[in-house]
């Protein structure tokens, strides 16, 4: 039996091959493995107007935060303002939770408005820089993705 090729049977055969094709990538190829960026993530979406109010207080703030990324860690400079500031920062690392780093501080008034972070509690990577203060009744809400190198 002779079979003869045309264009008919060109194209149903590739439409087995591609379906082929999706089916093993679908089922067989090995899938890489993600972590959610929160295990309180839904709880968390539904605070984000809180969190897009604390933006726009960042934004009007007359004088910026400023980070530096120094051998010996990160520098942040705080805008001077009137009242103590407390509050927390989160080096969050994507790749893996077991990296990510949470820390409070607390500023006062008289005291200088810096936060530093050592490097030896960073790994060579790709982190997201969120920090969250409050100063007298108002709240802040701060992030910048970094990358560190050492």
């Amino acid at each position: 039996m002779k079979i003869k090729f045309s264009w008919e049977t060109g194209i149903v055969l590739s439409l087995v091959i591609f379906i082929i094709f999706i089916t093993y990538i679908a089922f067989f190829f090995p899938h890489v493995g993600s972590e959610l960026v929160s295990d309180k993530y839904y709880e968390e979406e539904m605070r984000y107007q809180e969190i897009i109010n604390e933006k726009k207080n960042v934004l009007k703030l007359p004088n910026k935060i400023k980070i530096f990324i120094l051998s010996s860690g990160i520098k942040i400079i705080f805008p001077p303002i009137l009242d103590n500031i407390h509050g927390f920062f989160t080096l969050f690392r994507s790749s893996s939770k077991d990296l990510d780093v949470t820390k409070s501080f607390k500023m006062y008034r008289s005291s200088s408005r810096i936060l530093f972070i050592p490097k030896t509690i960073l790994k060579k990577g790709y982190y997201k820089l969120i920090i969250r203060w409050k100063s007298g009744e108002k709240r802040f809400f701060f992030e910048k993705d970094l990358f560190w190198l050492s």
